[in-house]
Protein backbone atom coordinates (compact mmCIF):
# COMPACT_ATOMS: atom_id res chain seq x y z
CA UNK A 1 0.00 0.00 0.00
CA UNK A 2 1.30 3.54 -0.68
CA UNK A 3 -0.14 6.42 1.30
CA UNK A 4 0.65 10.28 0.41
CA UNK A 5 -0.68 12.86 2.70
CA UNK A 6 0.04 16.46 2.76
CA UNK A 7 -1.76 19.37 4.82
CA UNK A 8 -1.54 23.25 4.92
CA UNK A 9 -2.68 25.10 8.02
CA UNK A 10 -4.21 28.61 6.34
CA UNK A 11 -7.01 31.07 7.12
CA UNK A 12 -10.02 30.06 4.80
CA UNK A 13 -13.39 30.54 4.37
CA UNK A 14 -14.73 27.02 4.87
CA UNK A 15 -17.49 27.55 2.24
CA UNK A 16 -15.03 28.52 -0.07
CA UNK A 17 -12.72 25.63 0.13
CA UNK A 18 -15.53 23.45 -0.48
CA UNK A 19 -17.08 25.41 -3.35
CA UNK A 20 -13.73 25.18 -4.59
CA UNK A 21 -13.62 21.68 -4.03
CA UNK A 22 -17.00 20.82 -5.47
CA UNK A 23 -16.37 22.92 -8.76
CA UNK A 24 -14.45 20.10 -10.63
CA UNK A 25 -14.11 22.72 -13.61
CA UNK A 26 -11.19 24.31 -10.74
CA UNK A 27 -9.92 21.11 -10.10
CA UNK A 28 -7.03 21.96 -13.48
CA UNK A 29 -6.83 25.08 -12.10
CA UNK A 30 -5.27 24.03 -8.98
CA UNK A 31 -3.58 20.89 -10.04
CA UNK A 32 -1.37 21.97 -12.29
CA UNK A 33 -0.67 17.87 -13.24
CA UNK A 34 -4.28 17.44 -14.64
CA UNK A 35 -5.90 18.86 -17.75
CA UNK A 36 -9.27 18.49 -17.49
CA UNK A 37 -11.91 16.98 -15.29
CA UNK A 38 -15.28 15.97 -15.13
CA UNK A 39 -18.49 15.20 -13.13
CA UNK A 40 -21.68 13.52 -13.89
CA UNK A 41 -23.97 15.61 -11.72
CA UNK A 42 -24.16 16.97 -8.64
CA UNK A 43 -21.32 16.33 -5.57
CA UNK A 44 -22.94 12.91 -4.63
CA UNK A 45 -21.99 9.66 -3.13
CA UNK A 46 -22.41 7.49 -5.71
CA UNK A 47 -21.75 10.16 -8.75
CA UNK A 48 -19.07 9.43 -11.56
CA UNK A 49 -16.46 11.35 -13.79
CA UNK A 50 -13.28 11.56 -15.09
CA UNK A 51 -9.78 13.47 -14.89
CA UNK A 52 -7.10 13.44 -17.31
CA UNK A 53 -3.92 13.35 -15.87
CA UNK A 54 -0.60 15.65 -18.20
CA UNK A 55 0.77 12.62 -20.21
CA UNK A 56 -2.01 10.09 -19.50
CA UNK A 57 -5.25 9.11 -20.45
CA UNK A 58 -8.96 9.78 -19.05
CA UNK A 59 -9.71 8.11 -15.77
CA UNK A 60 -13.11 7.46 -14.64
CA UNK A 61 -13.59 8.18 -11.19
CA UNK A 62 -16.37 7.76 -8.53
CA UNK A 63 -17.38 9.67 -5.30
CA UNK A 64 -17.22 7.43 -2.53
CA UNK A 65 -18.48 9.47 0.44
CA UNK A 66 -19.78 13.11 0.44
CA UNK A 67 -19.78 14.79 4.01
CA UNK A 68 -20.66 18.69 3.98
CA UNK A 69 -21.19 18.74 7.19
CA UNK A 70 -17.46 17.04 8.26
CA UNK A 71 -15.78 19.31 5.10
CA UNK A 72 -14.82 15.78 3.71
CA UNK A 73 -15.28 13.88 0.13
CA UNK A 74 -13.24 10.80 -1.09
CA UNK A 75 -12.89 9.63 -4.25
CA UNK A 76 -11.99 6.37 -6.32
CA UNK A 77 -10.58 5.05 -9.43
CA UNK A 78 -9.04 1.74 -10.87
CA UNK A 79 -5.56 0.75 -11.74
CA UNK A 80 -4.95 -2.59 -13.24
CA UNK A 81 -4.67 -4.82 -10.18
CA UNK A 82 -5.49 -1.95 -7.82
CA UNK A 83 -7.07 1.18 -6.27
CA UNK A 84 -6.29 4.39 -5.71
CA UNK A 85 -7.96 6.53 -3.32
CA UNK A 86 -8.36 10.25 -2.96
CA UNK A 87 -9.72 12.17 0.38
CA UNK A 88 -10.30 15.65 0.63
CA UNK A 89 -10.50 16.94 4.48
CA UNK A 90 -11.28 20.11 6.12
CA UNK A 91 -10.45 20.52 10.00
CA UNK A 92 -10.04 22.63 12.47
CA UNK A 93 -6.09 22.89 14.02
CA UNK A 94 -5.67 19.87 16.37
CA UNK A 95 -4.43 20.97 19.94
CA UNK A 96 -0.84 19.83 20.41
CA UNK A 97 -0.70 16.98 23.17
CA UNK A 98 2.50 17.97 23.87
CA UNK A 99 1.76 21.37 25.14
CA UNK A 100 -0.64 20.28 27.74
CA UNK A 101 -2.47 22.52 27.23
CA UNK A 102 -5.15 24.06 24.36
CA UNK A 103 -3.96 26.33 21.50
CA UNK A 104 -5.14 29.44 22.72
CA UNK A 105 -2.92 31.40 19.78
CA UNK A 106 -4.61 29.81 16.97
CA UNK A 107 -5.22 31.98 14.29
CA UNK A 108 -9.32 31.76 14.84
CA UNK A 109 -9.70 31.86 11.02
CA UNK A 110 -7.31 28.67 10.77
CA UNK A 111 -8.25 25.36 9.18
CA UNK A 112 -6.08 22.06 7.67
CA UNK A 113 -6.20 21.40 4.16
CA UNK A 114 -5.29 17.96 3.88
CA UNK A 115 -5.58 15.96 0.42
CA UNK A 116 -4.25 12.07 1.19
CA UNK A 117 -4.10 9.77 -2.05
CA UNK A 118 -3.65 5.94 -0.98
CA UNK A 119 -3.16 3.00 -3.84
CA UNK A 120 -4.45 -0.61 -2.33
CA UNK A 121 -4.53 -3.87 -4.24
CA UNK A 122 -2.04 -6.66 -5.23
CA UNK A 123 -0.09 -4.09 -7.49
CA UNK A 124 0.03 -1.16 -5.19
CA UNK A 125 3.73 -1.21 -4.19
CA UNK A 126 4.23 -1.00 -8.03
CA UNK A 127 1.63 1.39 -8.73
CA UNK A 128 3.31 3.03 -5.92
CA UNK A 129 6.24 3.21 -7.49
CA UNK A 130 5.07 4.31 -11.38
CA UNK A 131 2.82 7.14 -9.81
CA UNK A 132 2.96 8.14 -5.52
CA UNK A 133 5.48 10.21 -6.30
CA UNK A 134 4.18 12.59 -8.45
CA UNK A 135 1.38 12.76 -5.90
CA UNK A 136 3.85 13.92 -3.41
CA UNK A 137 4.97 16.37 -5.62
CA UNK A 138 2.30 17.44 -6.71
CA UNK A 139 0.06 17.71 -2.98
CA UNK A 140 1.60 20.88 -1.57
CA UNK A 141 0.56 23.19 -4.93
CA UNK A 142 -2.77 21.91 -5.16
CA UNK A 143 -3.39 22.62 -1.18
CA UNK A 144 -1.71 26.12 -1.39
CA UNK A 145 -3.31 27.08 -4.88
CA UNK A 146 -6.72 26.18 -2.89
CA UNK A 147 -5.97 28.11 0.34
CA UNK A 148 -5.17 30.76 -1.94
CA UNK A 149 -8.40 30.96 -3.65
CA UNK A 150 -10.29 30.61 0.22
CA UNK A 151 -8.19 32.77 1.52
CA UNK A 152 -9.81 35.17 4.29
Amino acid sequence: MGVHSRSVTAAVDPAAVWERWTDVEHWPVDDPDLIKARLNGPLAKGATGWIQPRGGFKTPFKLVEVDRGAMRFVLETRLPLAQLTFEHTLERPADDPDLHEPLAEVEPDAWVLTHTATITGPLAKLWDRIVGRSFTRGLPTVLRNIAAAAHV
